[in-house]
């Protein structure tokens, strides 16, 4: 049978692997693989001819749901435990519910099956469940809270449903579990494995996404294979017919005939359905910030250094959620009075952004207006304290201000006061940003928009400066 995959890691017939090893134990569990399964066991599973154990040390998984992925890590769990004495085997999940409630279904398979005579008595009290085995090794499911920051000794990690975590989340576990994993190889003689697995997510998922565009756009490392399955993006996820045709256990663990009624439980939730049976991520934005017509109708020529002449400057600074990328903006008052914002920089995360902004500041006697809060309450702080304070003015925003700003822009825009200056990744995170209220007033919601906001916050707090810059320090006069 042909397993239809959106993208991922070949086989490599040059390498043995440990897959066969992982298909039995899947038959005592009572579970045998399906042909999407085996694909993956024979994969993730290839042995490294020069060290003898496993090749890959990270493998990536993103699958739609129904298709069987926890049966799969059950399997390869157990397997992984008799590699030798005394080996640590977790399963984390968002909270410790589910953590324990994979466990205690995976725990009446195990007790079940052929292999429960290699099992000791399994450890049931609240927050340290585990299943220990005669050989010493044992699983362990638990919350992304319990272990996050703390250095475990870990075999095999499995971090699912990881588009639950924003990137700081994800990384914070990582940090925890990565160092110490790399010691089990000389402890043990066995390559451990961190398994991150999941559903594709929405915009909030920050770490999985991430992970997954890697892949996708072959940035990962060597060391790591990934799988994803699911509708190609361009397919139609209420075409039952192509659901069928895509998703890995289609016919296998569920029929056709049931896929209606699968649809009907999603029926207000067609992005949920697009997520859950066809893989496909959602990155619908349902309330745009800015008007797609009013945002092609105020759109005017880039404003080159050469052309300021003597008109005022001052520069809009926003950074992203996970503080990803750091955007400036200059907010250049005309003499009409009319101010155009023009997008200058987009910079991947913020640590040469001090030095660019106070060059710029320093070059153009320009203000800055940054929120001191939020996510860009760190890059502020560092502005302030980074010696030389002359060079850097602020505009004194306050958090009654910054819910200001958002409608402030959208306003002067339709009223002709406020232009933007062309730009791609400013028309991009325009069409993408998304807006919440707090009472009357809204702002740009990070978490909830599907791309970079920082190039149209940036923007926005630049307009808003242009009408609110501080006043020059003249000199000393003594009455």
């Amino acid at each position: 049978m042909t397993v239809p995959m959106r993208g991922g890691t070949a086989r490599n017939l040059e390498r043995r692997t440990d897959g066969a090893i992982v298909a039995r134990f899947a038959e005592l569990l009572g579970t045998p693989l399906l042909p999407w399964q085996r694909l993956v066991a024979d994969v993730a599973g290839e042995i490294d001819p020069d060290t003898g154990t496993y090749f890959y040390d990270t493998v990536i998984l993103s699958t739609p749901r129904q298709c069987g992925k926890s049966t799969l890590v059950d399997a390869w769990d157990t397997r992984n435990t008799q590699w030798g004495p005394n080996r640590y085997v977790y399963y984390l999940a968002q909270t410790g519910k589910d953590a324990g409630d994979h466990f205690k279904k995976f725990l009446k398979t195990l007790q079940a099956s052929p292999l429960a005579p290699i099992t000791g008595r399994p450890y049931m009290g609240r927050g340290s469940e585990a299943q220990p085995f005669r050989n010493g090794s044992i699983i362990m499911p638990k919350s992304v809270t319990k272990v996050s920051g703390h250095g475990v000794q870990g075999d095999k990690v499995t971090l699912d449903e990881a588009f639950s975590l924003s990137e700081e989340t994800g990384n914070m576990i990582l940090d925890g579990f990565v160092p110490t994993m790399a010691t089990r190889l000389q402890a043990t003689g066995v390559q451990p494995q961190l398994w991150i697995t999941s559903t594709e997510g929405t915009a909030d998922s920050t770490f999985f996404n991430r992970k997954l565009d890697e892949c996708r756009a072959g940035d990962q490392s060597r060391r790591t294979c990934w799988f994803d399955f699911g509708l190609p993006p361009d397919a139609d996820p209420e075409n039952l017919d192509m659901i069928m045709r895509y998703h890995p256990a289609a016919g296998l663990l569920w029929r056709r005939d049931q896929l209606p009624d699968f649809r009907e439980q999603w029926r207000n939730n067609p992005s949920g359905w697009a997520r859950a049976f066809g893989n496909q991520r959602d990155e619908g934005v349902t309330d745009r910030v800015i008007d797609a017509d009013l945002w092609a109708t105020t759109t005017v020529p880039p404003i080159s250094p050469s052309e300021l002449g003597a008109r005022p400057v001052v520069f809009g600074v926003a950074v992203d959620v996970d503080a990803t990328h750091t955007s400036i903006s200059a907010g250049i008052v005309n003499d009409d009075g009319i101010v155009t914002t023009q997008l200058l920089k987009i910079m991947d995360g913020t640590g040469h952004a001090p030095a660019e902004i106070k060059r710029l500041c320093d070059t153009y006697a320009a203000p800055l207006v940054i929120d001191t809060r939020g996510t860009s309450a760190d890059l502020a702080d560092r502005l302030r304290h980074m010696g030389d304070e002359e060079t850097v003015r602020f505009c004194d925003l306050t958090a009654t201000d910054y819910l200001t700003v958002g409608q402030s822009y959208v306003s002067g825009l339709s009223n002709g006061t406020v232009l933007h200056a062309a730009d791609t990744d400013l028309d991009a995170s325009a069409a993408n940003s998304a807006r919440t209220w707090a009472g009357d007033a809204w702002r740009v919601t990070r978490r909830g928009s599907t791309g970079l906001t920082s190039p149209l916050e940036s923007c926005m707090l630049a307009a808003w400066g242009a009408a609110h810059m501080p006043e020059e320090d003249g000199p000393l006069q003594i009455f």
